[in-house]
């Protein structure tokens, strides 16, 4: 008799037919597993973090919660027997922190879902789990609350709701729930542990010189009840100035300046892009001769390798790529010297550790190239004519560029052909940037407008006209309501994404402006223009005034502004090392 097959085999068995006749099946470099089972902590987490977006306006949030409620207790259960279960006294009493604000968001989660019963059943199920004094006010205050109405009226659960819960791990406990997070694979924990609490590592020894007095049960305490609400133990006043006193401690010794400036003295080559690693120890130019240079900052020295990898030459390698580098493969200046394009090289991105260097170049390729060893991994081939730039997403999953071929392409380092090809534009794309939440593509172009593309189907969202000039650069806000572009007429147009419009005009610069950036915590936007001027204004003054108003603001009061002496500007970039902004430039 044969067999019904189950709706889960049906889909199996047709996504695995679909990857055979797109040959997914090959073996390729940077290739990830076949085993959809064998993926690491960290790629899980990624992987939903990327998927739920964040909990802002302008993004679309996946839910996971809202959709079973069952399986939220289990999940919750399941965690507590784990911790519960553990032999090391000093680790369960670490881990069973996280249980208490996992408790209170899916209570919460539940209720904005609609199902108040399983809300009430489960809070009464497991409430007895937390004792202490100021866990239990709060609990009993949580349990009186039966609607998202309920939630605003009252401000303790309110700011609960929105603010992150800070809890303190040690590595080892970290790496316990992050062994426990892969090998159950809950995506409901992993969701409400991203998206409202902030696991910190270590801090016992970076406050280990505050409250010397205070036995370790105490300290314990202050750090796990409501960290991030104002009790009348100060609990709360005390972490916020421990933070204040470590900010106010890197600021003296000089970690945090305006403006950082690199120039590359170039005498007979013209360099035409830079960046640095996201952790600021090393550099790469790229340059019209074709060349990428790699220099070590501050204290990094960059050494030869010394051996030869692959030793396995794969399809997609570049033959002379795999060559072991030879003395005339470093420089005068101790710069590291990557060759492998034929012409010029427009734009390069960091990603990994960084482990992988990619650039773009008028040769119409996308290069990756190992760090470990200076050769050249694969070969992104799909653009038909130069490509000018190119943008990476959050957590490095995808990567975008932009050509002379009027189109942008999508990419993922497991395969050396696009993924999806977004065209529309009516002359050259000149910058690519991806929405903060991943789903969405924003292309600059020569045609004068902004188009907002689909990430997944590559469907045109929105197409932003009315700039008067070609477009050079584009930045997004780091809550994503904001769109800022700028080019030729050489001022700053901010577009509110919900509206469809122009929120403001930032005018100041004389020259072209060629480079944005958005810091992190979104204070401010950088911009640089071709004079060799780098400006930054202040979005509390610029955006949130302007927004207050009922008509569009044209900004033309002074912003701070750095004059570098810089003959180009190669880069203008926020970096999350001590939110330093960062010029690279040539002189």
């Amino acid at each position: 008799m044969k067999m019904k097959r189950n709706k889960h085999d049906l889909v199996s068995a047709t996504l695995e037919s679909y990857l055979k006749r797109r040959r997914y099946q090959d073996t390729e470099v940077f290739k990830k597993t076949e085993k959809v089972n064998c993926c690491s902590s960290e790629e899980m987490t990624l992987s939903v973090t990327a998927e739920c977006g964040t909990s802002r306006d302008n993004s679309i949030v996946f839910s996971a919660i809202s959709n079973d409620v069952v399986a939220a207790d289990q999940a919750y259960q399941k965690l507590k027997h784990c911790i519960n279960g553990l032999t090391n006294e000093k680790l369960k009493i670490e881990l069973r922190n996280i249980l208490y604000p996992v408790f209170c968001h899916l209570y919460l989660e539940m209720l904005h879902a609609g199902n108040r019963q399983t809300a009430v059943q489960f809070m009464r199920s497991h409430q007895g789990d937390f004792t202490s004094d100021t866990e239990k006010d709060f609990l009993e205050e949580l349990s009186s609350v039966f609607s998202i109405q309920d939630i605003e009226l009252r401000p303790f659960v309110n700011a609960f709701r929105t603010r992150k819960y800070k809890v303190d791990l040690s590595d080892e406990a970290h790496m316990i729930l992050q062994k426990f997070l892969v090998k159950h694979g809950h995506v409901i924990l992993m969701q409400v542990i991203n998206t409202h609490v902030t696991v910190i590592k270590n801090l016992s020894d970076l406050y280990s010189t505050v409250d010397e007095c205070e036995d370790e049960h105490e300290k314990r305490a202050d750090v796990t009840i409501n960290g991030h609400v104002e009790q009348p133990c100060g609990t709360g006043v005390d972490r916020e100035m421990r933070e204040l006193q470590e900010a106010i401690r890197l600021m003296r010794n000089g970690a945090h300046q305006p403006l950082r400036i690199f120039t590359v003295n170039n005498a007979t080559e013209n360099a035409s892009c830079g960046i640095l690693t996201p952790n600021m120890d090393r550099l790469a130019a790229g340059f019209s001769t074709a060349e990428i240079r790699l220099w070590g900052i501050g204290d990094t020295v960059l050494t030869r390798p010394r051996f030869r990898n692959p030793s396995i030459t794969l399809a997609c390698d570049s033959s002379p790529s795999v060559e072991i580098l030879d003395d005339n493969d470093i420089d005068q200046a101790g710069a590291i010297v990557l060759r492998g394009h034929s012409d010029v090289v427009h734009d390069m991105r960091f990603i990994g550790e960084p482990d992988v260097l990619l650039s773009v170049s008028s040769d119409k390729d996308m290069r990756a190239w190992r760090l470990n060893d200076y050769t050249c991994a694969a070969v992104y081939s799909g653009h038909n004519y130069p490509i000018w730039c190119m943008d990476t997403s959050v957590f490095n999953l995808y990567i975008a560029t932009g050509s002379h071929d009027r189109t942008a392409k999508l990419w993922s380092l497991d395969r050396t052909f696009p993924l999806r090809i977004f065209a529309g534009h009516f002359l050259d794309i000149n910058c690519v940037r991806f929405h903060p939440n991943t789903q969405y593509l924003a292309t600059g172009s020569s045609d004068k407008t902004v188009r907002l593309w689909s990430k997944d189907d590559g469907n045109l969202m929105r197409s932003y006209v009315g700039a008067q000039s070609t477009i050079y650069s584009l930045a997004f806000s780091p809550d994503g309501k904001y769109l800022a572009a700028a080019g030729d007429d050489k001022s700053i147009a901010i577009w509110d994404l919900a509206t469809n419009s122009v929120l403001t005009e930032l005018k100041g610069h004389q020259d072209s402006i060629m480079n944005l950036d958005w810091c992190s915590d979104g204070e401010y936007i950088a911009s640089s223009s071709l004079d060799g001027v780098v400006r930054l204004w202040s979005t509390q003054e610029y955006i949130k005034t302007a927004n207050t108003s009922s008509s569009n603001v044209s900004s033309t009061s002074n912003p701070q502004s750095f004059v570098t002496s810089c003959s180009s500007i190669l880069s203008l970039r926020y970096y999350n090392k001590n939110n330093s902004l960062v010029c690279i430039g040539t002189t």
